[in-house]
């Protein structure tokens, strides 16, 4: 199977999204901290985004999934970025069998949309379900690469929230039926092991989504983490490692080591913990959590990097505080056992 250049999969995308050149993607925050996305007549900009280049999306499937982790397009990662890497196109509208009132955003991946995804909205502009074609993808060990279900046995997951009844999410099955142009061509082709290798859903999962839910705990960090130190490490995030004595203890990274070149160069000893987080909330808000709870730390900080250094519990910690734009905001806690 040949992969198609990115001007020309672009242009596919542009093709499946001319319903979207007349509407604009708006969003609004509401009081209870939830964000709603309504579609309005406002003129688009002259370069319209791509779907997940919109913090509102992000927010919008933070508010509804939360930093649960799965394995879809990639392996045991956040379901919001499966998710978002799957809106790398203009959005498009989808109408049919979309109850009055209801609308549907859909968009796809970068290639050619063998991935894609749909978000379904009430009338108020609120998530109520969102599709992911995939492959449920894996990793089955460290000596092999990401393998995922062949075309004939692609999925479509569905993630609603809880009490949800799975006919509101019927015009996504509809939606998943109808093939991006590239993907529609081999399954129509006139060769025959062509289209037996061509995208077919072959099955239809429902996850009832608990955006509430914390997605780590301490007990993931090494045993002996300072207790003084927790409350620097936001919840609503996402563990991407941890670790202690120069090697990360988590799944996934487990064994690689931790480097403490810069603590050599700075003239102290290495780092004895090191927690790799990432989370959606937006720079500016994680920088302010951090004033909050980093009382009495230095805090040094631009409109893409932050540095704090502080102590807690007889020890000594620094965060680096990185936006990474479409993909968050990371954050790197390093941590020692004494004061350095």
């Amino acid at each position: 199977m040949f992969n198609l250049t990115r001007p020309f999969a672009v242009l596919l995308a542009l093709t499946l999204s001319l319903d979207a050149v007349a509407l604009s993607l708006q969003s609004e925050k509401r009081a209870d901290g939830t964000t709603v996305l309504q579609l309005t007549n406002a003129p688009a900009p002259a370069r319209p985004p791509q779907l997940n280049e919109d913090p509102a999306v992000r927010a919008a499937l933070i508010d509804f999934i939360g930093y649960a982790t799965g394995s879809f397009t990639s392996d045991g990662s956040m379901i919001v970025t499966q998710v978002l890497d799957s809106l790398d196109s203009e959005f498009s509208t989808f109408e049919k069998g979309v109850p009055a009132g209801r609308k549907m955003l859909t968009a796809m991946d970068h290639d050619h949309g063998d991935e894609r995804a749909a978000l379904l909205l009430n009338d108020k502009g609120q998530l109520i379900a969102v599709g992911l074609v995939n492959g449920h993808c894996t990793v089955k060990s460290k000596t092999e690469s990401l393998s995922c279900n062949p075309g004939p046995e692609t999925v479509l997951t569905i993630f609603q929230a809880k009490d949800a009844q799975k006919s509101d999410a019927e015009p996504i099955i509809a939606w998943s039926k109808e093939l991006p142009p590239m993907v529609a061509f081999w399954a129509e082709s006139e060769d025959p092991e062509t289209r037996a290798l061509a995208q077919k859903i072959a099955t239809v999962e429902y996850i009832t989504t608990d955006p509430k839910k914390e997605s780590w705990s301490a007990s993931q960090l090494p045993a002996d983490f300072p207790k003084a130190m927790l409350a620097l490490l936001p919840k609503n995030s996402h563990l991407v490692g941890a670790g202690v004595d120069g090697f990360f203890t988590t799944p996934g990274l487990k064994g690689a080591p931790i480097y403490g070149d810069y603590d050599e160069l700075a003239g102290r000893p290495r780092h004895d913990f090191e927690v790799l987080l990432q989370t959606y909330t937006p720079f500016s808000e994680v920088v302010k959590f951090y004033q909050e709870q980093a009382k009495g730390a230095e805090l040094r900080a631009n409109d893409e990097k932050a540095l704090i250094d502080g102590v807690a519990g007889g020890g000594t910690y620094k965060i680096e505080i990185k936006d990474k734009e479409e993909e968050g905001t990371s954050i790197t806690f390093s941590g020692w056992r004494k004061e350095v």
